[in-house]
């Protein structure tokens, strides 16, 4: 395999990281606001309800404070800080991508020596396992 073919598979092999990661940032954002919209209808609808019926205000009251709990809660879950390290990877690794992409052009031509063509792979390997890890 030449040091052009190596070279593609990374910037390959990345461009499909960067897709499945951004397909799994986008369920995850998307469970993340169905829970916040589920909280905001809870609490609404117990606010309402127990207007309605006074007579059931127990159950409305336990309602509207277990969406407050788990409102105040949810930022402290492994699932909020999952969003929040899917969003920086994604970034960082997009980064990494364009100038892999930059690159791409010089090793394509063989303007690079054979040593340089060697380096430059293992170079945005170790970037993106430093990401990644």
């Amino acid at each position: 395999m030449t040091y052009q073919e190596r070279f593609w598979r990374e910037i390959d092999q990345l461009k499909i990281h960067i897709c499945y990661l951004e397909f799994y940032l986008e369920e995850t954002i998307r469970i993340d606001r169905w829970i916040n919209i589920l909280l905001a209808i809870a609490s609404n609808s117990s606010i309402a309800g127990w207007a309605i019926w006074r007579e059931y205000s127990s159950i409305w009251a336990f309602i509207i404070a277990l969406s407050q709990t788990i409102n105040a809660v949810k930022v402290y879950l492994p699932y909020s800080r999952r969003l929040k390290a899917l969003q920086g990877l994604a970034n960082d690794l997009e980064v990494l991508f364009l100038s892999m992409e930059g690159d791409w052009f010089e090793v394509s031509k063989e303007h690079l020596t054979e040593e340089s063509l060697h380096k430059l792979p293992m170079r945005y390997k170790e970037k993106r396992h430093q990401f990644i890890h």
